[in-house]
């Protein structure tokens, strides 16, 4: 069963990439779309992402009955509607694909050179890349027409920010669909100019990168800032947890550097961010409710 929206017929959506981020942003998609019979199908190559992505999905709309946010039979609906396959060949009749795969440029690449084969001419194809300009990611794409940047925010299934980046060639009608659509189904949709990092990712890397300099030089404690700066923004986490939660890293250690040239020479890698990488282990991030001191003298000297 199609949706039809505002000019546009929507009868299957997709999602390629079943990792950090695929399977919330299925979830979301499968919140709205399960009352307009419109089926979401995840794919990816690995069996083992798809099954912990399908047990995420699960996990999250259990947690969600059990609080009073889905009744019953409407989290069995949401599950219900999203199938998880190996098979691109599920995508064919697919009218908008987004894809969620690891931030590699040929990796991304193939993807869409596979989705192309298989998609309908119609269908619009968007990456949920963090940093990569459209014009990098679709540069062998035989119709850039219909192919732009959509970039969901952790977590996909509860943040509402999605920025629509557009890349040179990208139609218009598709972009002003986009922002329409997504406003519809409840989400905030920023219109972004193409650029590295495009508006708001600078933002959060540079307010990490300014954390860790802090914490380098010994002004606070990796826990004190980022207990400092969830309290001082008002944000939900502070950026230390923020890099915990996502696994993000090694995209911010390449983000920062690449926005050196790009944006801004203050933009680097911190040692502290490289150490990290090195060791494998999470941030000393605050736990959930954990009181953090605050030494004056630490955070004064």
């Amino acid at each position: 069963m199609a949706w039809e929206i505002f000019g546009r017929s929507i009868s299957k959506v997709g999602v390629v990439g079943s990792g950090n981020i695929g399977p919330d942003i299925a979830l979301y998609f499968s919140k709205v779309l399960h009352k307009h019979r419109v089926p979401v199908v995840v794919v990816d190559i690995a069996e083992d992402a798809l099954k912990s992505g399908e047990a995420r999905v699960k996990g999250k709309v259990g947690r969600g009955v059990k609080t009073g946010a889905f009744q019953k039979d409407e989290a069995d609906s949401m599950i219900a509607n999203i199938s998880w396959t190996t098979e691109y060949s599920q995508l064919k009749s697919a009218d908008l694909v987004i894809e969620a795969a690891t931030e590699d440029k040929v990796i991304k690449s193939k993807i869409f050179s596979e989705l192309e084969k298989i998609c309908p001419e119609t269908a619009i194809l968007a990456s949920n890349s963090s940093h990569l300009e459209p014009e990098s990611i679709f540069e062998e794409a035989k119709n850039k027409k219909r192919c732009l940047v959509v970039h969901y925010f952790f977590p996909a299934e509860r943040n509402i920010v999605v920025e629509i980046v557009s890349g040179k060639d990208t139609s218009s009608e598709i972009t002003d669909f986009l922002m329409n659509f997504y406003e519809q189904i409840g989400k905030a949709p920023i219109k972004v100019k193409s650029r590295y990092g495009y508006a708001i990712d600078p933002i959060f890397e540079g307010l990490f990168l300014a954390s860790a300099l802090l914490v380098e030089k010994g002004i606070g404690t990796i826990k004190q800032m980022d207990a400092m700066v969830q309290k001082a923004l008002g944000l939900g986490v502070g950026p230390f947890t923020a890099m915990n939660l996502t696994g993000g890293n090694p995209i911010a250690l390449h983000g920062l550097n690449e926005m050196n040239s790009k944006i801004n020479s203050w933009f680097h890698s911190p040692e502290i961010l490289e150490r990290q990488i090195t060791s494998g282990k999470p941030w000393d991030a605050p736990r959930r409710d954990e009181e953090v001191i605050h030494s004056k003298q630490s955070l004064t000297s």
